[in-house]
């Protein structure tokens, strides 16, 4: 008998009925487990202390925070969580900035749904993910920010 291991996943949008597809669509994989939702990036930074999950999927744009300050706060006061970012925006600064504040990956939100799953094994496997529709000439060694940088502009919200 083989166990599967079971891939934690916290949802981090403002549209609930988005995060309630989302969940819908991710709970069909057998190595996903949805351990919550939150529709503010105060929520989310106190349901990843709480439940744990070793991935949080996260808006870029929300009605109380700019996603990129959503990304810097959540890896600021949990740093081994891993980050991927669903967007309708398809932008490659956007997807810069994202992976600066520490994202490790970056996902239309109209992606097709093997993309979607890709981007998240992808990460949760310790890769970074662009998305497929990501320019070539994009270098991650530029995308990277430092931990300082991030640190001095935010604080945790507890």
């Amino acid at each position: 008998m083989h166990l599967i291991t079971l891939n934690r996943i916290l949802i981090v949008d403002d549209n609930a009925p988005f995060r309630g597809a989302l969940r819908e669509f991710l709970s069909q994989e057998p190595d996903f487990q949805i351990v919550g939702e939150a529709g503010n990036i105060g929520d989310a930074i106190r349901l990843v202390g709480t439940l744990s999950p070793h991935l949080v999927l996260t808006d870029l744009r929300m009605r109380d925070t700019h996603g990129v300050e959503a990304v810097t706060e959540i890896k600021r006061c949990y740093p081994n969580v891993k980050i991927l970012v669903v967007s309708l925006h398809r932008e490659n600064e956007f997807r810069y900035q994202c992976r600066k504040a520490g994202a490790a990956g970056y996902v239309a939100k109209d992606a097709i749904h093997d993309e979607l799953r890709d981007g998240i094994r992808s990460v949760l496997s310790g890769n970074t993910y662009l998305g497929a529709d990501a320019a070539d000439e994009m270098d991650s060694d530029c995308m990277v920010g430092s931990a300082a940088a991030n640190e001095e502009r935010s604080y945790c919200l507890h």
